[in-house]
């Protein structure tokens, strides 16, 4: 077949993609939607505001803890099984609870609503899981941009959709909750099996680079795949761009390239490349762009290096790897913040607004509940959008290490808490609905790539559901803790009594102290990543760099 055909659909195959990871994480986005329509909710069903947290927060549980499993099912079944279950348990998840509201459908205790929270976030998680790992698995060179960008929309639903809520069902003397629960199910059911029909795992194809194999290249042994080297159990990106070798073992099996290395007066072979980093697992090194040795010397050898680079691990590998440990209790404390935050800043909004008015108009409040809904999504989509590509142009351009990044988001994360707990008027609030919202899209976006980046993507659907698992634990404590506040300052549940927010405001300590011990995991991994650097870079100029011949190809990061 030509080349220039396949070529082509296999592009067009990928936008295809693409869009349809787009139209399902706008599925996923409503997991985001409670402030809208929870407060209604909870007045019509009489919940105090721990109940409603608990409500609110068990759409995260489905979301979060269910991870891994759809994480594992998007490497395995593929993303369209997972997007049919998209469609089916958003509209059924949404059309109950819209039945409730309007009392069609009976509700022997406030616990079932939890069920039916479960299902949107179960419902959500999908959606995302199925998105994600095809976007991951479909680019290459620019994946964190792609991903970024396919995340981006998990965050601008919100945004969106609060304002349907705000022109089509927040008019009149009373906000129309019931027509809008039904406007999302419809949405998840319709926005799901458009990515069910349109979603693929195209793959990379065969690389542009053209090599050829110099004199003193042999057929190396596979070495161990947790080592990360260059193997048969290398990623498929990897395998893609070795060139075809001169030989081939005796089964046939793939084959993996080494370097001879020459003695300097004996020309004799002295070994592999994997043989310097054979003792040392933890600090092996893969290769990244990278020019010929030639003239150019030592120092253009090192320059060409991403020392900074992945491995593949997977499974009980990757739960006992110290960075993924740091990695998953950074996202646990972080992350946690903006899931708490968000379901919150209506009761927060709420409280403002009765607190500084003499006339309430219920109408007003929801316009203002949806308009701090909307800032908080947009903010998320734009730092979503945005930190794929400010991250790879910083890595390419600056070799500014992603680690370093990791910190600068955490450390925005921190300031975002110290903004919105500081807040004692609705404009100041809506500043930190746009930090917070800012932040939390920052870390959302930069996660995925990062866990493809360093840990590979063969297994990534099941490393990013088990490193994400954990938030919806930390979004429990936080809200939780929220409402125990809000109940105990405020036993009557009269928001108007909460004059700039002394109600709540003690909520904020503990979130800004999981940022800084967030902050501080992530200082910690930075320097466990900056040492991995520095031997992979040792190991490459004491044992390798001025000794062998090297074959230059191009991975994904």
């Amino acid at each position: 077949m030509d080349d220039a055909p396949s070529r082509g659909r296999r592009y067009y195959l990928r936008a295809l993609s693409m869009l349809g990871a787009c139209l399902a994480t706008t599925t996923a986005g409503t997991v985001y939607l409670f402030s809208t329509y929870g407060p209604a909710l909870s007045h019509r069903l009489h919940l105090t505001s721990s109940q409603s947290n608990v409500v609110a927060i068990s759409a995260n549980y489905g979301l979060l803890l269910s991870a891994p499993f759809f994480g594992w099912a998007a490497d395995t079944a593929g993303p369209r099984v997972l997007s049919a279950f998209a469609a089916v348990g958003s509209f059924v998840a949404f059309s109950a609870l819209a039945y409730t509201y309007d009392g069609s459908l009976a509700l022997p205790s406030w616990l079932v609503l939890l069920a039916y929270m479960v299902l949107v976030g179960l419902s959500a998680q999908a959606a995302n899981m199925a998105a994600v790992t095809t976007t991951t698995k479909n680019f290459k060179q620019n994946r964190g941009s792609a991903v970024s960008l396919c995340i981006a929309f998990f965050g601008l639903s919100p945004f969106v959709l609060s304002h349907v809520n705000t022109i089509f069902f927040a008019v009149g003397d009373k906000p129309d909750t019931f027509g809008y629960l039904r406007f999302l199910s419809y949405l998840g059911l319709v926005t799901s099996t458009l990515a069910m029909m349109s979603l693929s795992v195209v793959g990379f194809g065969p690389s542009r680079f053209r090599r050829e194999v110099p004199a003193g290249f042999v057929v190396a042994a596979p070495s161990d795949s947790s080592s990360g080297l260059l193997s048969d159990e290398s990623s498929d990106e990897e395998q893609g761009l070795l060139a075809p070798g001169p030989s081939q073992t005796a089964a046939g099996s793939a084959t993996t390239y080494g370097t001879t290395a020459k003695g300097a007066a004996t020309g004799s072979t002295c070994g592999t490349l994997a043989a310097p980093n054979a003792l040392a697992p933890e600090s092996s090194v893969t290769s990244a762009t990278a020019s010929p040795l030639g003239a150019q010397g030592t120092s253009a050898m090192a320059d060409g290096i991403d020392y900074d680079t992945a491995r593949n691990l997977g499974g009980l590998a990757f739960l006992r790897d110290p960075e993924a440990q740091l990695l998953a209790l950074v996202l646990f404390l972080c992350a946690g913040i903006g899931v708490f935050y968000n379901n919150n800043v209506g009761t927060m909004v709420n409280a403002l607004y009765y607190s500084s008015t003499d006339t309430p108009d219920p109408s007003a409040a929801q316009r203002l509940i949806n308009h701090h809904v909307a800032v908080v999504s947009l903010g998320s989509f734009c730092g979503r959008l945005t930190i794929g590509f400010v991250a790879d142009t910083c890595k390419r351009v600056w070799l500014l290490p992603r680690s370093a990044i990791l910190v600068a988001i955490v450390l925005s994360i921190v300031l975002s808490q110290v903004v919105a707990g500081a807040a004692e008027t609705l404009p100041v609030l809506l500043v930190g609905s746009a930090v917070t919202g800012l932040t939390y899209g920052f870390l959302f976006g930069f996660m995925p790539t990062l866990v493809s980046v360093w840990f590979g993507t063969r297994h990534f659907g099941s490393n990013w559901g088990l490193a994400s698992a954990s938030i919806g634990f930390s979004g429990q404590a936080l809200g939780a803790f929220f409402g125990y506040v809000y109940d105990t300052n405020l036993p009557d549940q009269d928001p108007s009594k909460c004059a700039r927010g002394s109600c709540y405001r003690d909520a904020f300590i503990l979130s800004l102290g999981a940022g800084l011990l967030g902050l501080l995991a992530a200082i910690t991994l930075t320097r466990r990543r900056s040492d991995r650097r520095h031997e992979n870079r040792r190991r490459w100029e004491v044992e390798e760099v001025g000794h062998v011949h090297y074959l230059p190809f191009v991975l994904a990061e």
